[in-house]
């Protein structure tokens, strides 16, 4: 793999974090587009050969996408824990596998470079349909990016 800057290696990260595109289609387009992340990824979701000629395929990446931050966990120092509680509560891994659960959205937010307190974040969420701040729906997810395209 050639050498890139440290910049041009978090866009080809975010690109594929994203898309869930291949690194060579990443760095195609972010090369075709001067490495701006925004235009590489409309791009890429605007080809005649992704999601807007194949429904299905855009199913298919949008699923792996949300299933890609459902039940993510957030790194962090252990908390204290009464006698009683012996662990640490998961996220909705498992119990609730058609929903992103509150650290899941802020990892996604945190991976598409947007701050929680950015209004952009409200806006998402409200696009896609979101019953309660900070928790997704896999419906309402994908039918809402699929609307915005």
């Amino acid at each position: 793999m050639p050498s890139y800057t440290p910049s041009q290696k978090s866009a080809i990260q975010q690109f594929t974090g994203f898309t869930q595109a291949k690194d060579s289609a990443a760095v195609k387009l972010l090369k075709t587009h001067n490495w701006n992340l925004e235009q590489a990824v409309d791009a890429y979701f605007q080809s005649n050969n992704n999601a807007s000629s194949n429904p299905s395929a855009a199913n298919h990446n949008l699923t792996k996408l949300f299933d890609s931050y459902r039940g993510s966990l957030i790194p962090q120092a252990k908390p204290f824990l009464p006698k009683k509680l012996t662990s640490v509560p998961k996220d909705n891994a498992t119990s609730e596998p058609d929903t992103i659960g509150v650290q899941g959205c802020m990892r996604y937010f945190s991976d598409l470079g947007l701050s929680l307190e950015d209004p952009v974040v409200l806006v998402i969420l409200s696009e896609l349909a979101a019953p309660t701040m900070g928790e997704l729906t896999r419906q309402g997810f994908l039918d809402g990016w699929k609307k915005l395209r």
